[in-house]
């Protein structure tokens, strides 16, 4: 060894070159990560900045942008049960819950699943991401029937007492108007220029996105529930006496079918199928023509559907679950049963699923809303544009990736704890910006620190 480093000119001069050759390779790597550090110093202030921004809005306005969407295994409802008719068996993901101060009695989601509007017996309605943060909320001063969104979140029509209302997407209040009887039933058009409206008293009232009153039917039996079209071309009523009227957008019947007993929710598809529960238990499908009938058959009235296409239709039941099933009546898959205070058995009141049936939302009157996943990527999430009038939406699902690898990796993205319930009031949060440029800062030093000891 002695020998091999002291003797001989040539190789010491190919070993000076070599260091040479190194040490130049190590000033241009230093350089390169110097350069990527400030660029990621930039963009961290930039995100600083935003965030700063947001703690200067009042505290009714202030939206957190979480990004923790924690998996729960061990949770009975987050785990898939065998389909008793066959077909394929799904696996869905309790990503959160959240808790009102009473009883939800509707829900709605845009189709890609970004939010759920939410309307309690308290008389509140409120929007939620799909991270379970509050974005805003509104007392609407009595007990909300349900509510509706519009497919891209823009608007949210509610029925609240005899008021028919109309929110934009930062919670404010378009137009209001009396319905002269009790509100039962709210539907809006997926691009929301119409909205719908059934009664205790019998009447359907249609009207345009700005509140005006287009036409009036009485349908001879108080609406039990409603549903709305594109365009408005169908309105889906279920009635308490058993049947279903569709109607078109000038107010004519199109065709009626005989449910054989009271409808207690109803879905209809841009295709103009219709899907509704009743209290006979039984889960209908009829087509655009209204031929089908009875595809599925529970143990407990069906309060609640959602139809997204033909393909998948979610449902829930007195008696606390929640299903989704093909366009066959296949179940594909069941929750748990929902319990509520003391363990007594609670009711699903409303369903909402995005299109395709990817997220699935349902709402309680144990006073909770649950957010599914049937998919391991994460669901795009919305906050408050900057002037509080429209949603912006965060695709999360291309920043964070397969949620099959997310629990810790996440909680070290959103630096926060999270359990279902979770109930916090939103608060400012650092940029997420920052913690991967703190991430990528320490790799490039890493990387540059084992070079360097070569």
């Amino acid at each position: 060894m002695h020998i091999m480093i002291h003797k001989g000119g040539y190789q010491g001069s190919i070993l000076i070159k070599s260091h040479s050759k190194r040490l130049e390779s190590l000033r241009a790597g230093f350089w390169g990560i110097l350069t990527c550090l400030i660029m990621l110093s930039l963009i961290t202030g930039t995100g600083q900045a935003y965030s700063s921004d947001n703690a200067t809005i009042t505290p009714s306005m202030v939206v957190q942008v979480r990004t923790e969407l924690y998996l729960y295994p061990e949770l009975e409802n987050s785990v898939s049960q065998r389909s008793s008719g066959g077909g394929s068996d799904l696996t869905a993901f309790l990503l959160w819950s959240h808790a009102f101060p009473d009883a939800v009695t509707g829900i709605s989601m845009p189709v890609d699943g970004s939010a759920v509007a939410a309307g309690t017996a308290g008389g509140e309605i409120a929007l939620l991401n799909s991270s379970g943060s509050v974005l805003w909320t509104y007392q609407s001063g009595a007990p909300v029937s349900g509510v509706g969104i519009t497919a891209d979140g823009s608007a949210i029509a509610a029925g609240s007492g005899n008021r028919i209302m109309m929110l934009d997407a930062g919670g404010q209040v378009l137009w209001s108007m009396d319905s002269g009887s009790r509100v039962v039933g709210i539907g809006i058009s997926p691009e929301g220029g119409y909205c719908a409206a059934g009664t205790a008293g019998g009447d359907i009232l249609f009207t345009d996105s700005q509140g005006g009153l287009l036409w009036r039917v009485h349908a001879g039996s108080a609406v039990s529930a409603i549903a709305v079209g594109p365009d408005g071309a169908f309105v889906a009523v279920g009635t308490e006496d058993g049947f279903i009227y569709i109607l078109n957008s000038r107010g004519d019947l199109l065709w009626t079918h005989d449910a054989g007993s009271a409808v207690q929710s109803i879905s209809v598809a841009p295709s103009g199928d219709v899907a509704a529960g009743t209290a006979d238990s039984t889960l209908i499908l009829l087509n655009s023509e209204g031929k089908g009938g009875v595809v599925w058959t529970g143990s407990d009235p069906v309060n609640a559907v959602h139809l997204a296409g033909t393909t998948r239709i979610g449902a829930g039941t007195a008696g606390g679950y929640a299903y989704l099933l093909n366009g066959a009546g296949v179940r594909l898959w069941k929750s748990g049963e929902l319990g509520g205070p003391e363990g007594a058995k609670s009711a699903i009141t409303a369903v909402a699923s995005s299109s395709p049936a990817d997220y699935l939302a349902i709402g309680s009157d144990n006073q909770n809303v649950y957010y599914f996943a049937f998919t391991s990527r994460a669901p795009p999430t919305v906050i408050l544009d900057q002037d509080h009038d429209s949603l912006k939406t965060i695709y999360l699902a291309a920043l964070l990736g397969d949620m099959r690898e997310a629990p810790e990796i996440m909680q070290a993205v959103s630096g926060a704890d999270f359990a279902p319930g979770n109930t916090a009031g939103p608060v400012p949060q650092e940029a997420p910006g920052l913690t991967a440029a703190i991430a990528l800062g320490a790799v490039a030093i890493i990387a540059a620190c084992r070079r360097i000891g070569r």
